[in-house]
């Protein structure tokens, strides 16, 4: 059997391939519910994150394996989850049926890792390595080349003539929910990843998009439309949000395992499949931009992670800091007794600061 301390690449990249392809099958299940109304659908897929993960955070208090965040944190991450849920799920749900799948996904993850770095170099004032430079370069140009394959892709999926203004919504829909979720990521980050549980964080981010958009579903949507759901549509949403919350533990386990550039590059496979299920499941419109866009997606994320070579440093004492330190940083997190990282852990979904690329969770579905 495998130590769950021990480095392991073969096992950390087969968690970040089933990461990516968990979030791919997420996104092929909320793809094909655009007839439904974007806020209902968010809503139902956060409930069994909740179901399967609360118990376990219930646990982990009640046995002291796990401590309460202090107030303020909480209330900072109520806010970001509120922010989330509404500019993150539910229009992420909604660019599912303008832009169809094969786009947002790209721009989405595209747009959460951009503006995570700049948030991390401005505001937190963390080092930009020279490869998240190129990293950012490369996700900032697949966006500018993705946006001008939008008409196609609008007209493709709403079956008009596409709008101007329908394109250009359509293409800021996906981008704003990657922004929304660069600063849940920095949220949690930055106030509740030392002070509560994996579980707990998300349980917490579910549970408020529950409380939200559960009674606000009754507004957009209507009790008549939500009356409507057909049981098969039930099925879909009970398996986007369960093989959801799968990927999820799936990318942490990978971070865990191996380096990050590891889980990154198993975890980006979501951006290519995402493309084919668009374009071979759901008939969306196929085209150069869109080809070059998702292919620079992916070297963009695998980049983020790459570490640069530290510089040879004299060695005093017999002990070599900088090396020592390097190899701390592409190293795994270390375990707990309860499998839990010692090292700050991003929430659903999986991203954030130039120092922690992608060290979450998100897919692009968040939690």
């Amino acid at each position: 059997m495998t130590d769950r301390t021990s480095p392991n690449l073969w096992m950390g990249m087969i968690c970040g391939v089933l990461a990516g392809v968990g979030y791919s099958l997420t996104n092929v299940c909320l793809r094909s519910l655009t007839g439904l109304d974007p806020i209902w659908v968010s809503f139902f897929k956060a409930i069994p994150t909740v179901t399967l993960f609360a118990p376990i955070a219930i646990w982990q208090i009640a046995t002291r394996r796990a401590a309460l965040p202090s107030t303020s944190s909480v209330v900072v991450l109520i806010a970001a989850a509120i922010a989330s849920q509404l500019l993150g799920n539910a229009l992420l749900q909604w660019s599912f049926g303008v832009i169809g799948v094969a786009m947002s996904v790209p721009l989405c993850l595209g747009g959460m890792i951009v503006v995570g770095v700049f948030i991390s170099k401005w505001f937190l004032q963390e080092h930009l390595t020279r490869w998240q430079t190129w990293g950012t370069c490369s996700l900032v140009l697949a966006m500018v080349i993705l946006s001008m394959a939008g008409g196609g892709a609008v007209q493709s999926v709403v079956d008009e003539q596409s709008k101007w203004w329908l394109t250009a919504v359509g293409i800021l829909a996906p981008i704003s929910s990657g922004v929304s979720y660069a600063f849940l990521s920095i949220a949690i980050r930055r106030g509740v990843s030392r002070e509560a549980s994996m579980f707990m964080t998300t349980s917490l981010i579910c549970a408020v998009g529950a409380v939200i958009l559960g009674p606000l579903s009754l507004f957009t949507a209507g009790i008549e439309e939500i009356a409507q759901t057909t049981w098969s549509q039930y099925g879909v949403l009970l398996v986007a949000g369960t093989v959801n919350a799968g990927a999820f533990v799936a990318l942490t386990l990978s971070f865990r395992y191996a380096p990050v550039i590891v889980g990154n590059a198993g975890n980006s496979l979501q951006n290519p499949l995402s493309a084919l299920a668009g374009v071979y499941l759901f008939h969306e419109a196929d085209s150069i931009n869109l080809k070059i866009g998702v292919a620079l997606t992916v070297l963009g994320v695998v980049m983020m992670g790459l570490k640069e070579k530290p510089a040879v440093s004299p060695i005093k004492n017999g002990w070599d800091e900088e090396a020592e330190s390097s190899r701390q940083a592409n190293s795994p997190a270390e375990i707990n007794d309860f499998n839990e990282p010692t090292l700050p852990i991003q929430s659903e979904p999986t991203t954030t600061s130039a120092t922690s690329q992608n060290d979450r969770s998100s897919g692009l579905s968040d939690s």
